[in-house]
């Protein structure tokens, strides 16, 4: 039987993501490393070219990782997550996942450019899209609304708790870089905010998985 939540959905998120180490930590550390090599002070500064560079290769590694960790995710429920599955899953579904990471990305740069609420809006109220193109839903955006009506309460508690943990996870990362400088501060700020991320990713995938209860279908209410 899928496990999902009990109490918490963070708090089962956290209990059971590590299920999910053997993607989880190579795809971490790598990001990492990635995102390490890409600030060096000596390629970044007085050169263009490594700059727009360096942000596109940050950008797709981001991109890469964030997609492998939904991946991940969407299979904790159902117990030890292996590689086999994540390949099988994102081959699957990998150029949906391009296709609509890219409209969702320009939606949240739409609304940050307005200002920072509607940009956190927009993402707050698509959170479970990624899962449910990974999952193969044929309507992802439709899917990801109803999970948000199934479980409106699950999604705001574990959404304010998200946008809360993140604010300070910005202002420490903020005091890491001023105190270590890049690249050296970008490996604890990536580890972290890796792990973060992957934590978060799961909750979400747990209230997911147990509002859709047929693979491309939502139950109705009641």
């Amino acid at each position: 039987m899928s496990y999902t939540y009990r109490v918490s959905s963070l708090g089962s998120a956290f209990l059971h993501m590590w299920r999910a180490w053997r993607i989880l930590v190579p795809v971490i550390v790598v990001n990492t490393i990635v995102q390490a090599i890409t600030v060096w002070p000596p390629y970044t500064y007085g050169s263009q070219v490594w700059t727009v560079v360096s942000a596109i290769v940050s950008g797709c590694v981001m991109w890469i990782a964030f997609g492998v960790m939904c991946a991940a995710a969407l299979a904790v429920a159902d117990g030890t997550v292996q590689w086999r599955g994540v390949l099988r899953m994102l081959r699957t579904n990998g150029i949906r996942y391009v296709l609509w990471s890219l409209c969702w990305g320009v939606a949240v740069a739409i609304g940050l450019a307005l200002f920072v609420i509607p940009g956190i809006i927009i993402i707050a109220m698509t959170c479970f899209l990624a899962l449910a193109v990974l999952d193969g839903q044929t309507t992802p955006l439709l899917v990801n609304l109803r999970v948000i009506g199934r479980r409106f309460w699950r999604w705001l508690i574990t959404s304010t708790i998200v946008v809360l943990v993140l604010m300070l996870a910005w202002y420490a990362s903020g005091l890491v870089v001023f105190f270590l400088r890049p690249p050296v501060a970008t490996l604890p700020v990536w580890l972290v905010g890796g792990w973060l991320i992957a934590w978060f990713t799961t909750a979400y995938a747990l209230i997911y998985r147990s509002a859709v209860a047929d693979r491309g279908s939502v139950p109705p209410e009641g």
